[in-house]
């Protein structure tokens, strides 16, 4: 795991976290479809400058196919933005564990990180919020379209990240701006009493998140990249200050801490039932997958030094050098 992506990965999740008490504090002015539009607005506007002509056509398509994705999710987090249960937070986030059985069924392998991170992670989400009779179906929407969009993301090669970006942007604002009820007005977005809300939207919680993002899944893996969400849990609640009072619950922020720990804790292998499971890092579809066991010492560049010999996984075989 290259330490410098996962960084990557835990800012955008801060980011996203100090997004929900802005979008809160926002949809004071503007209605959820309107704050949209207009955060999406500010961020073409951001794009477009960022950009400067130089538009790859191939990247800007597959983020227009999955703006209607993006679109649900965004929509659902701003409508939840005002009032999120233990039921909601919990079965919303437990697209984790999917993940991590696709993780295994594809790779034959299980990261004893991974599985502790997420079950103190959902534990920690479970006890934070209160009031566990939220409806169950936006939940499991929650879910499945977090875990949809996480796997296609995760598998979409060959492209242009701020490219990509921009294409789902555009895609989100102009469905947003059809399911509007009424146009935005104009002296509404420039109201110096306003604006300033969906442009730090476009920034926090559109532009910059999504660009580390759609970066750390593809050297990192999208069950690592996801179980970072205990840092936006962290993020949310802190900047929410102000508003409310932080959860006075120490076992759960104990889960979450460990949950955040753990994702940093270097576990190549472990035993279960008698035989070594050997533990390999996420790589890019693009390039070789390299395993080793490492009996001691640190791993370093997809291969472990260990004393005077590396042993290395082949089918149906090890060789020892």
């Amino acid at each position: 795991m290259t330490k410098r992506y996962l960084v990557l990965a835990i800012l955008a999740s801060a980011l996203w976290g100090i997004s929900y008490p802005i979008t809160y504090v926002a949809l004071r002015f503007f209605g959820a479809d309107e704050l949209i539009a207009t955060s999406y607005l500010f961020s073409i506007l951001l794009l477009t400058a960022l950009l400067y002509y130089n538009y790859d056509t191939e990247s800007i398509i597959k983020g227009l196919l999955l703006s209607p994705i993006n679109y649900i999710i965004t929509y659902l987090y701003v409508e939840l933005s005002n009032n999120v249960g233990g039921l909601t937070a919990l079965v919303s986030s437990s697209y984790i564990i999917p993940l991590i059985i696709i993780n295994y069924i594809n790779n034959e392998e299980i990261n004893i990180r991974h599985v502790i991170s997420a079950i103190t992670l959902l534990s920690a989400l479970y006890l934070l919020f209160q009031g566990y009779g939220d409806p169950i179906y936006i939940a499991l929407l929650l879910m499945v379209m977090n875990l949809i969009y996480t796997i296609v993301l995760a598998k979409i090669n060959n492209i242009d990240i701020i490219n990509f970006v921009f294409g789902q942007s555009l895609g989100t604002l102009v469905i947003a701006y059809l399911t509007m009820r009424k146009f935005i007005m104009l002296s509404l977005i420039f109201e110096l009493n306003y604006f300033y809300y969906p442009l730090l939207l476009a920034l926090i919680g559109n532009v910059i998140p999504y660009t580390l993002y759609a970066v750390a899944i593809r050297h990192v893996g999208p069950v690592e990249v996801s179980l970072t969400s205990s840092v936006e849990t962290i993020s949310s609640l802190i900047t929410s200050i102000p508003m409310q009072q932080l959860p006075a619950n120490p076992v759960a922020w104990t889960l979450l801490i460990i949950s955040i720990l753990s994702l940093n804790i270097e576990l190549r292998e472990f035993e279960m039932k008698g035989r070594s499971i050997l533990i390999s890092d996420y790589t890019p579809s693009h390039q070789p997958i390299k395993e080793v066991s490492l009996w001691s010492g640190r791993f370093k560049d997809s291969l472990g030094f260990v004393g005077s010999c590396i042993i290395t996984k082949i089918p149906q075989k090890k060789k020892v050098i």
